[in-house]
C-alpha cells in the first residue's frame, strides 16, 4: 500500500465519482478505478458501490474514510512543521549562561533580538556556570553556551578547552570580548576613588571569592599571586557565583576580583577600580559544538556575531 492509494481514495470518496476524482488529481479516469482495486484487494474488501453514474462508500469505505483524514491531516501538519524547523522558523533552543553573563549588554541584546525576531522559536536559558556547560554540551543538555574563560593553569590551552576534550567534543565560538580583572568594591569604600590599584593596595582587605569560577583567580592563583605581593588573602565568605559575590560586596562584607569590560554593567551601588600590576586576561565567548548542524541555533550564531562586531 502506497501513500498514493489513500489519497486517491479520499478524493473519490469526497467526489462519489471516479472521473471528478480523476480530475482533482490531475490524473486519467482509469488510473482511479485501478488504483482503487488494488487497494481493495489489498484489504479483502470492497470500499465503493459502483452506481450508473456515481460510486458510494460501503460500510468498510465510510469506516475508513475519517481515519484515513485525519492521518493525511496529521502526515501534512508533520511536513509543514519538518519544513519550518528546517528553516529554523521553530523549534528549540537550549542556552547556557552564568550570573556574569548576565552582567553583559550583548548577551541581554541577543536574548531580547531573538524573542524579538523569531516568536515561534521556545528560547530556553539555562542557568549553569562555565565549567558545567562542556558536560551539558556533550550530553546534549544544552545547544550553546556563553562562557567567561581566564587563563588555563595549563601551558597552552584554557581550562574550558581542557573540559572540552575530557567529554569528547570540540568547541566552536564567537569570541565575543576579551577583558581583564578589576576590583570590585561598595561605592562608599576608601578605595572606590582610587583610579586604579595594585595588589599591594589590597593586603589588609577581607576578600569575597568564587572558588569556581571559571573567569576570576582560583584559589592557588589568588595565594601565588598575593604572596608574590607580599601577603596572603584574608577570604571571609566563599560563594558559589557571581551574583551572591556583589551582593554581599555591596553590604560590606569585603572586596572581590570581578571580570572588566566595556560591555559589562555592574550594580550602581558598586565602583569596579581596575587591578593593574596583573596579568590576567579573560574571554567571553558564545561557544557550541563543532559540525553541530542546527538551523535554529545558526539564527542565534547569526545574531552574535552581528553584536559582536
Amino acid at each position: 500500500m502506497e501513500l498514493r492509494h489513500l489519497r486517491y481514495f479520499i478524493a473519490a470518496a469526497e467526489e462519489e465519482h471516479f472521473g471528478r476524482a480523476a480530475v482533482r488529481l490531475h490524473i486519467t479516469r482509469p488510473a482511479v478505478s485501478q488504483i482503487i482495486a488494488d487497494l481493495e484487494g489489498e484489504l479483502g474488501t470492497p470500499l465503493f458501490e459502483r452506481l450508473a453514474h456515481t460510486v458510494k462508500l460501503t460500510a468498510a469505505g465510510r469506516t475508513l474514510l475519517p481515519q484515513l483524514v485525519r492521518v493525511m491531516d496529521d502526515l501534512n501538519e508533520a511536513i509543514v512543521l519538518t519544513k519550518r524547523v528546517g528553516h529554523g522558523m521553530t523549534g528549540t533552543l537550549r542556552i547556557g549562561y552564568g550570573s556574569l553573563t548576565l552582567m553583559h549588554s550583548i548577551f541581554r541584546a541577543a536574548v531580547k533580538q531573538f524573542r524579538e525576531s523569531y516568536p515561534e522559536i521556545n528560547l530556553s536559558l539555562v542557568e549553569m556556570s562555565t565549567s558545567l556547560q562542556p558536560k551539558a554540551l556533550a550530553d546534549g543538555k544544552i545547544d550553546a553556551g556563553f562562557m567567561h574563560l581566564g587563563p588555563s593553569p595549563h601551558p597552552g590551552k584554557r581550562r574550558t578547552e581542557i573540559n572540552m576534550e575530557r567529554e569528547g567534543i570540540v568547541l566552536d565560538s564567537i569570541c565575543i570580548q576579551t577583558g581583564s580583572l578589576g576590583v570590585a568594591v561598595p561605592h562608599d569604600h576608601r578605595l572606590a576613588r582610587r583610579k586604579s590599584l595594585t595588589l599591594d593596595d589590597l593586603a589588609n582587605e577581607w576578600f569575597v571569592v568564587v572558588p569556581k569560577s571559571s573567569s576570576s583567580l582560583s584559589y592557588g592563583q589568588l595565594y601565588s599571586f598575593c604572596q608574590a605581593a607580599g601577603f596572603e588573602p584574608n577570604i571571609v565568605q566563599e560563594v558559589s557565583t557571581v551574583a551572591s559575590q556583589l551582593n554581599l560586596i555591596s553590604v560590606g562584607m569585603g572586596i572581590g576580583l570581578v571580570v572588566m569590560g566595556k560591555n559589562f554593567q555592574y550594580p550602581g551601588d558598586l565602583t569596579i577600580v581596575p587591578l593593574t600590576n596583573l596579568d590576567y586576561s579573560t574571554r567571553f565567548i558564545f561557544g557550541w559544538v563543532r559540525r553541530q548542524n542546527d538551523p535554529v541555533l545558526d539564527k542565534m550564531i547569526d545574531i552574535v556575531k552581528d553584536l559582536s562586531k
